[in-house]
């Protein structure tokens, strides 16, 4: 992920968007221009999906990492990501059941099994 956030920032520099090195937080129209674009690749993906055109499926999920790094780097929290990566992966994992196995809501979502942990991200990205 490391190459990606990189290529991410060469964009966000070459086409004068921000790129924040400590975290702030993104309001107003910023914020909302971020979530827009996020939701039109979004959108795109739902489309390509239903279609089936996996061609447009992958380039609209790229879309959707390359908005999402972004919107990390205007956040000031890019360099941080793979740490915060790794913290919800130990947290998702927490979700098992007591016998290992996923507990699944009717529509097939998985559910918070009984030693699930949050993850702590809070440590990550201010290093509390």
């Amino acid at each position: 992920m490391e190459k990606q956030i990189q290529q991410v920032m060469e964009f966000h520099l070459a086409f004068n968007h921000p790129v924040e090195y400590a975290p702030k937080t993104i309001e107003g129209k910023r914020s909302l221009f971020r979530h827009k674009i996020l939701y039109e690749e979004v959108m795109e993906l739902f489309e390509a999906c239903n279609k089936g055109d996996l061609v447009e499926s992958a380039d609209a999920i790229c879309d959707c990492i390359y908005i999402l790094l972004g919107t990390a780097h205007e956040l000031g929290i890019a360099d941080k990501l793979s740490a915060c990566f790794d913290e919800v992966q130990r947290s998702n994992m927490s979700k098992l059941g007591e016998d290992g196995k996923p507990i699944y809501r009717e529509d097939g979502k998985v559910q918070k099994g009984p030693n699930y942990e949050k993850p702590n991200l809070k440590h990550i990205i201010y290093g509390k």
